[in-house]
């Protein structure tokens, strides 16, 4: 595997384990009083283990670089699940914020 797709291969790897762990803690957040104690104590573990990963890439990317990326994956996989999975209604005001964070993350990293 080149060196570019290996380093695509891992960002996601860690993008989706995050969205993986937002979804056991949104889970967790919709069952009554604190039952769903174990999903949040899931999707922290989930989390946690993620920073070997951001520990790895930042050897070799500039952590803003990163961070931009991360940002990217994080608005488009977090919408995704809002809406496909847990049936959020996304109002034209979420989606034109969502829609300028995206093209200030595109100028942040573009004008850098």
């Amino acid at each position: 595997m080149n060196e570019p797709l290996k380093w695509l291969f891992l960002l996601l790897i860690l993008e989706a384990a995050s969205i993986l762990a937002d979804y056991l803690i949104k889970k967790a957040s919709l069952l009554a009083g604190f039952s769903g104690w174990g999903w949040l104590l899931l999707g922290g573990i989930l989390y946690g283990s993620t920073a070997l990963g951001w520990f790895i890439m930042m050897r070799s990317f500039k952590i803003f670089t990163l961070g931009v990326l991360h940002s990217f994956g994080v608005i488009a996989l977090s919408l995704a699940l809002s809406v496909f999975v847990f049936d959020e209604k996304i109002t034209w005001r979420e989606v034109a914020g969502i829609g300028l964070g995206c093209v200030s993350i595109g100028l942040l990293i573009r004008f850098r």
